[in-house]
Formats: C-alpha cells, structure tokens, sequence
C-alpha cells in the first residue's frame, strides 16, 4: 500500500503523469517539480489529493512552498488587484469632489453677504469634512490593495463606516453622496469575494 502503488500526479495545467513509483514521485517532490497544492492519486486513494494531505507524502510536501502561480493566473490576479485599485481611487475622487462641495456653498455663505449661514448649512458643512475624511481613506486603502495588505479585507469586514457616510449624507442633504455609498458597497463586496488575494 503507497509505497508499491503506481503514482500519478497533475500539473497546475491539468495533464496527468504516471504511472510512476513513489521514489519518482519523492525524488520530483524533492527536485521542486511536484508542489505541496499539486493534485496525486495511487489505487490507494479514493480520489485526487492535495500532495500535503497524503499521509506517506505528507512529510515531504510541508517543506515545500505552494506551487508559483501559472502566467494567466498571475495575471488574472493582478487584474483584480487593479480593479479594485482604481475603484477606490475613483471613490476617493468622488468623495473628494462631494465633500468640497459640500465645504464650499457654506464657506462661500460667510463670505459672499448676500447668502445667509443657516442650520442646513452647518449641516452640510459638516457632511463636507465627513466626506473630505471619506476621500483620505480610500485615497490611504488604494495604496494598501496594490500592497495587498490583510487591513484592507479587514477593514471591509464590518459595514459600519459605510451606513453611517450614507445616512449623514441623506440626513444632512447630499443625497448624491448617500447614492455613491452604493458604488462602495460594490467594492466592499469585490473586495470580500477576493480576500484569498491579500496577505493572511
């Protein structure tokens, strides 16, 4: 059992190779040309297994690293590295642009004598510097996706930042601004369904 079987082993590119012996096998685990993540079976199995979850080869797989990622897999990864990037780059901008609006038409009331400061323009003001701090931090996540820093899923975990920039906009009269928390949750989700791709 194991040791006698005939082995067969799959590349990252789904050809099968075998039958050959367990020493073949060890010796290609040992040469770096079968990774722990690679896919084996022998009579033995009852289907293909993970090289790191066979126990005769278990041994030898931990002290291998996972297999390097093929070019398009790679690239795929990148690609929505990227992605979710420019997302948040352009929610920052978006932020960015409402947020001073916002800071503006207030600002503009105690300068120019003809505007009067009411309550709705405090309101607004302050909607303005919540969403000018909204812009920073995704201008600040943009960075640490391209890093692929772990506190950019954490920091999509909960949804809380994102509820309460929606209701103080709604509230405090940027219904444009309760509407671009959509787009947010957009990345959040994106962001969730990719955890896999940031460091752990």
């Amino acid at each position: 059992m194991g040791a006698q079987d005939a082995w067969y082993y799959a590349t990252p590119q789904g050809e099968r190779i075998g039958p050959i012996t367990y020493q073949e096998l060890r010796a290609l685990i040992q040469g770096g040309r079968v990774y722990r993540d690679d896919l084996v079976w022998a009579a033995h199995l009852p289907e293909w297994t993970p090289l790191e979850r066979v126990p005769e080869l278990a041994g030898w797989g931990r002290q291998l690293p996972p297999a390097v990622p093929s070019g398009a897999s790679w690239q795929a990864t990148q690609d929505t590295i990227d992605t979710i990037q420019k997302l948040e780059t352009v929610s920052g901008v978006v932020w960015s642009i409402i947020g001073g609006l916002q800071v503006l038409l207030p600002v503009l009331c105690l300068i120019v004598p003809i505007l009067t400061f009411s309550t709705e323009m405090l309101a607004l003001l302050v909607a303005g510097i919540w969403n000018i701090y909204a812009a920073m931090s995704r201008f600040n996540r943009a960075k640490l996706v391209q890093e692929r820093k772990a506190s950019v899923v954490a920091s999509f975990e909960g949804v809380t930042q994102l509820v309460i920039i929606g209701i103080v906009n709604l509230v405090l009269g940027a219904v444009i601004g309760a509407l671009w928390v959509i787009v947010d949750f957009i990345v959040r989700d994106k962001v969730l369904r990719n955890r896999h791709l940031f460091d752990q």
